[in-house]
């Protein structure tokens, strides 16, 4: 798809460097993009926190008299998936986070901890996340959300995230697959791809609100980190140079669109 801008120079380097792309269905907005995200201003945060969980575990996380604000739950994701933390040949692998450096290339670097927690190039000193294998982890919230964010690892074309708001045709739930989201990440490589351009960060949005989001995957595995939501919602941070591209230009490309298409960094900033 072409762009159009008056600032051709900067915009050709913003299409390359913010790598974000957005596609819409069924009354949801998802954004994924190689960079990661940040909340909007004023956002109260709650980060899903899988530190000091003793790995690989298939114990619930949350719920009950825990006082968090979330529950964790896990269906048929055999005895090496569920929190997990490093690399398993043939079981998982940690979601790629970025780059050192930046960029789209080069040697990547990993989530330390939960959603915007520092990041490392030593694998060894990445923090836990969730793997399905080829069963089912739920996440269970105490109160309706709107925005979430996670890092989806190593996009397989069998992965499958749904949020449980009913906003579909005949009030269906929304399901983003493995296979569409590889489709909207600028800068992705390949199927199942454990580098860097095989993970993508991904913000959902949904006017009509959700307390469960279901993970699934047909193929070993679905892994994902850094999961977090926010009663105002996420953004992607463009680099320093082409900030003046984003803005509230976003929403106005978002909401002028009335079916599922793809876009790739096509916003006018205000």
């Amino acid at each position: 798809m072409a762009c159009k801008s008056g600032r051709s120079g900067v915009w050709a380097r913003a299409v390359a460097l913010i790598a974000i792309s957005v596609c819409i269905a069924k009354g949801d907005t998802v954004l994924a993009s190689l960079y990661s995200p940040y909340a909007s201003a004023g956002a109260t945060v709650t980060s899903i926190n899988l530190s000091g969980i003793t790995t690989p575990s298939q114990t619930q996380v949350g719920g009950g008299t825990s006082g968090l604000p979330y529950a964790i739950t896990f269906n048929s994701v055999g005895l090496q998936e569920g929190v997990v933390h490093n690399s398993v040949s043939g079981e998982y692998a940690v979601p790629v986070a970025g780059a050192v450096g930046g960029g789209t290339s080069g040697t990547p670097e990993y989530l330390t901890a939960g959603y915007g927690s520092a990041l490392t190039s030593n694998i060894a000193s990445s923090g836990n996340y969730l793997s399905t294998g080829t069963g089912t982890i739920t996440i269970t919230f105490t109160t309706t959300q709107h925005w979430l964010v996670l890092l989806w690892g190593s996009i397989d074309a069998g992965n499958s995230v749904t949020i449980d708001d009913h906003s579909g045709v005949g009030g269906n739930n929304f399901t983003e697959t493995g296979t569409a989201l590889q489709q909207i990440v600028e800068g992705f490589t390949t199927d199942g791809s454990q580098g860097v351009g095989g993970s993508a960060y991904v913000i959902f949005n949904s006017t009509a609100g959700f307390t469960t989001v279901t993970f699934t995957s047909s193929a070993v595995s679905f892994e994902f980190a850094g999961v977090a939501t926010s009663t105002t919602g996420f953004q992607f941070a463009p680099e320093p140079s082409s900030i003046m591209l984003v803005g509230s230009g976003i929403a106005i490309a978002l909401f002028a669109m009335r079916r599922r298409r793809v876009t790739r960094g096509c916003y006018a900033g205000s």
